[in-house]
């Protein structure tokens, strides 16, 4: 087995990047089971554990969370029809912005650069924001169950 020291920098550091991959979609096939297991769909998603190839994963999580923010936006919009007057729909497109500039910073904290992130990085930031979509999908699933409104109706 050749030593450490002979072995060109780049070869070590293609091996530690597959190594990373291999992880990273073991982990995600992993966690994708688990969430499906404890929570039903609420969008169709694509299988990406299957996929070998870093752009095929990219583009999957990136359809996954398209699929997601189309039922965010269908849900967002029942929403907004049932508000009863203009402070009401102006109270709730604030909430929404506020939830989407709030759910981008903390993904862009969470996965960090995409200058740092390499090219796993689109699919970590999709990943990422769909989780953060999929919980704020079941809390307006509460309030668009809650026949009161949203100045008085609470999502807990």
């Amino acid at each position: 087995m050749p030593s450490h020291a002979s072995v060109p920098p780049s070869r070590r550091y293609r091996f530690a990047t597959s190594m990373k991959l291999a992880s990273l979609s073991i982990a995600l096939a992993v966690g994708t089971a688990a969430a499906a297991a404890e929570n039903p769909a609420l969008y169709p998603t694509k299988d990406c554990g299957k996929l070998t190839t870093q752009m095929d994963l990219n583009s999957c999580a990136g359809a996954n969370l398209k699929a997601a923010d189309a039922v965010l936006n269908k849900i967002y919009q029942r929403l907004m029809v049932r508000q009863k007057n203009k402070t009401a729909k102006e109270r709730l497109k604030d909430l929404e912005r506020a939830w989407i500039s709030f759910r981008d910073r903390e993904c862009g904290r969470e996965v960090g650069s995409q200058e740092d992130g390499g090219s796993a990085w689109p699919m970590e930031m999709s990943n990422c924001l769909e989780e953060k979509t999929a919980a704020r999908i079941r809390e307006l699933i509460a309030l668009e169950k809650c026949a009161v409104g949203i100045g008085k109706c609470s999502s807990r």
